[in-house]
């Protein structure tokens, strides 16, 4: 049994961060959907994609700020849902999360805006029910990877959506 993540979320609640924490501390394989080549390269053939995830034996973590009014975009979050993705929505201090945003400076404040009514408008979280993790602790401070982790785990860790790739269809 190996984890497989799909982290989205609002901007600003470290999923990227995390995912490479994940990776360096854990051993997960990460996958950023927010680089252009390697979102190209899953939608260009999903399932070459995916097999090769599933051949690396690794736990997987995907990291993906998508925007929740398209569709394109909603199926790839329920195609990696179908082949046992756990989809966990990082959500929590909002004000928290924008001073956060800011920090980064790579993205014009605008965008956090922008995409906090697309989430907003579209509803996505009540629609589609990912599992909601809130990624800062009651300090507006990040927790620690280990412990998101153990948290992550925890929603479901034994249920149908803890996948065991060596038997999926897709794994070749």
């Amino acid at each position: 049994m190996r984890d497989l993540l799909l982290i989205t979320g609002i901007p600003g609640t470290g999923k990227t961060c995390y995912a490479d924490k994940f990776a360096k501390e854990f051993g997960f394989l990460h996958h950023d959907f927010e680089d252009q080549q390697t979102l190209n390269r899953f939608v260009a053939n999903p399932a070459e994609f995916i097999r090769e995830l599933f051949n690396e034996k690794k736990n997987v973590v995907v990291t993906w700020g998508f925007n929740p009014d398209d569709e394109p975009s909603l199926s790839i979050v329920q195609l990696l849902r179908s082949v046992g993705f756990n989809w966990i929505w990082f959500d929590g201090n909002r004000p928290v999360a924008l001073r956060e945003f800011q920090k980064r400076a790579t993205v014009q404040e605008i965008d956090l805006y922008v995409q906090m009514y697309r989430i907003e408008k579209s509803r996505v979280v009540e629609r589609l029910k990912p599992t909601v993790i809130n990624s800062f602790d009651y300090d507006g401070q990040f927790k620690p990877a280990e412990e998101l982790l153990a948290e992550i785990r925890a929603t479901y860790i034994g249920g149908p959506a803890h996948a065991n790739l060596e038997r999926h269809p897709l794994s070749g």
